[in-house]
């Protein structure tokens, strides 16, 4: 009788969690976007050819235009800027790209919370769909279940919302409004009937050995140097979530690997609206203090660091007007961005 109730239990939980699957891989399908930016990034850049520079960074580095680099410089260069772009999809973008193409040049526009101690990639999980998107059924589950694992516990957040999140993708980037559901599914459904899979021209080299094929992992001396400028952090009269010593390690990786892979490595900090230091009653005195402590970190590493509001012509060139926030360029100015950061990457060289 025991044994007959045991099974009839096993049975309900095995029903309960081919159930809870079903109900979260339909609102997987109605609420996360089927393309968002990060994956129409991907698909433009696997339609590139000859790319020898490329841009990563978060949603302000969208200000510089490419194709008008290109043409102001005589470089073939890709933007892989996406909104949300921590350190960690950045270095698989330039991975990514150093794998495909003959890349010199790698410039990381950033803003200060590039650094901070916020330890949640919000669009770590897309760019992980569209890579894990061209793998098999159950190379997918399999890698989509340890990533979440990993995940889950990795961060310290087990008692906070994120920790639960990590596992309902939808959550994470949800359509805004019931109206865009059937416009969402609809694309799902006519990607599945052509067998057209996200990421089928994208991600392929993101699953094989030719990703992680070039060199670029700390050595003893990069550990040892990394060990201390981490230890130099407590010696910042800054707020102590300003610099993260995890966000410092994956710079490091990433000064490394363009080392180890002959590309030159440049770090902006992009351009700002006039008010963007008086955010906070300290930002000006603390940012001064982590602008200085990057720019070491950086050069002693025998790459350029450089500071947008360094340059007493950034708001005349760059007025207040010219943007929507704090960080962001509106659409229609463009064009003096991309012409006021080609001059300052010129000016570094």
């Amino acid at each position: 009788m025991l044994h007959s109730k045991n099974v009839r239990r096993g049975i309900k939980t095995i029903l309960f969690i081919i159930i809870f699957i079903l109900i979260m891989t339909l609102f997987d399908a109605a609420f996360e976007l089927d393309e968002g930016v990060t994956e129409s990034m991907l698909t433009a850049y696997s339609n590139q050819s000859g790319i020898d520079t490329v841009f990563v960074g978060n949603s302000a580095g969208e200000m510089l235009d490419a194709d008008l680099y290109s043409e102001l410089t005589g470089d073939k260069a890709f933007n892989m800027c996406t909104p949300s772009q921590g350190l960690s999809v950045s270095f698989k973008n330039i991975k990514l790209a150093s794998s495909q193409h003959k890349i010199g040049k790698v410039i990381l526009l950033m803003t200060f919370d590039t650094a901070n101690s916020e330890k949640y990639d919000a669009i770590d999980h897309v760019y992980d769909r569209v890579v894990n998107s061209s793998s098999p059924f159950h190379v997918r589950l399999i890698n989509t279940i340890k990533k979440d694992f990993e995940q889950s516990f990795a961060y310290n957040d087990v008692n906070t919302e994120h920790s639960v999140n990590i596992w309902i993708p939808w959550e994470n980037e949800t359509l805004h409004g019931f109206s865009n559901v059937g416009n969402n599914l609809n694309r799902r459904f006519q990607r599945f009937i052509k067998g057209d899979r996200l990421g089928s021209h994208i991600a392929y080299d993101l699953n094989t050995i030719v990703y992680d094929r070039a060199p670029g992992y700390l050595d003893k001396n990069d550990t040892k140097l990394l060990q201390q400028d981490i230890g130099n952090i407590s010696d910042l009269p800054i707020p102590p979530n300003m610099l993260s010593s995890d966000k410092l390690t994956l710079l490091a990786r990433i000064c490394s690997y363009c080392r180890d892979n002959n590309i030159d490595f440049t770090v902006i900090v992009t351009p700002h609206r006039s008010d963007y230091y008086d955010r906070f009653a300290s930002f000006r005195t603390d940012s001064t203090y982590m602008s200085e402590y990057l720019n070491d970190f950086i050069s002693k590493r025998g790459f350029i660091y450089y500071n947008t509001e360094d340059d007493p012509k950034l708001h005349t060139i760059l007025p207040d007007k010219y943007f929507y926030d704090w960080e962001h360029v509106s659409g229609k100015y463009v064009v003096q961005a991309t012409e006021y950061l080609t001059d300052v990457i010129r000016r570094l060289k």
